[in-house]
């Protein structure tokens, strides 16, 4: 996958599913990447309301947090929480 300027979002349906739910709302999705067998990346600019409308219209489906800054990975919240243990 070519190298995108945004933040990623990974999602656990297919890219098509995704563009259809993004039809008609935007919110500063720039291109929409699929990840293998049901799994899509979201790849995206929006901040503050934009980012919150983005990951509720996905909340179902979100696999992993979003990711900043290009090649930064936040860390996962399960893994966290299991290494502390």
């Amino acid at each position: 996958m070519k190298y995108s300027k945004g933040d990623k979002l990974y999602v656990a349906i297919g890219a098509s599913q995704v563009r259809r739910r993004l039809k008609g709302h935007g919110f500063g999705v720039r291109k929409v990447h699929s990840d293998g067998k049901h799994r899509a990346v979201i790849i995206h600019t929006a901040t503050g309301e934009h980012l919150q409308a983005l990951e509720a219209l996905f909340q179902d489906v979100c696999e992993r947090p979003t990711t900043h800054d290009g090649n930064r990975q936040v860390p996962n919240v399960q893994q966290t929480e299991s290494s502390a243990q």
